[in-house]
This record gives structure tokens, sequence and C-alpha cells, in this order.
């Protein structure tokens, strides 16, 4: 009885030991770098500029500057603002290379936009 308690006790602390180190050894998908690789301003119902080239392992920070607010949404989700308001910014680094097609889900007239990352 005593040893199966002592088996079932190291039993747990090594789940235990697993789902925390698991839990607080989470990669940063999306770090923040301190200087984005370019910029695109959200303004006039448009994103600008509409076409972005850069490096993998760079990012892009997008800026809403209308009064209305905005999404910067990838077609295949690899990336997703969330709703922007005026001032707002988003930063996400892109870390495989490819072209990115992205639009506002909130103004569907709105034309989608491009990031092409190289190696």
């Amino acid at each position: 009885m005593k040893r199966n308690f002592v088996y079932l006790s190291l039993i747990v602390l090594a789940g235990l030991s697993l789902i925390y180190s698991c839990s607080s050894n989470k990669a940063k998908v999306n770090p923040t770098p301190s200087t984005p690789a370019a910029t695109v301003a959200i303004q006039n119902f448009a994103f600008v500029p509409a076409t972005v080239n850069i490096k993998v392992g760079n990012s892009i920070t997008w800026t809403n500057m209308d009064t209305a607010p905005h999404t910067a949404t990838d077609l295949a989700n690899a990336f997703d603002s969330g709703s922007l308001t005026t001032g707002k910014t988003f930063n996400f680094t892109f870390n495989t290379a490819g072209t990115y097609t992205y639009h506002c889900l909130i103004h569907s007239m709105m034309k989608t936009a491009t990031v092409v990352v190289t190696n």
C-alpha cells in the first residue's frame, strides 16, 4: 500500500512538472522588437503602402490614422490585429517567408494589401 502511494505520488509530481514546464516556457510567437522593419498607415480607408517587402524575422507596425476603427487581418489567419481605434498600433514579426495578403474585417470595401517576406 505504501509503495503504491509512493508510485502514485511520483507519477503526479512528474505530470505536474511536465504541465508546469510546458506552460511556463511558452515561446513568444510574436515578440515586439524595438524598431519595426516597416510601417503601414491605415488612412483614408486604405493601407499605405499597399505592398511591403521585408526579410524573415522582421516586423511591421500598423497604425490606424483614421477616425473609424480598422483591422489588419491576414486572409490565411497568420495574424489579426483585432479592432484598432484611432492612433492604436499593431506589431507582427514574420518568421516564415511567403506572401501574406490581408484586409480590414470591418470594412470590406477596403482593398487588400500584401506583405512579401523573403529569406
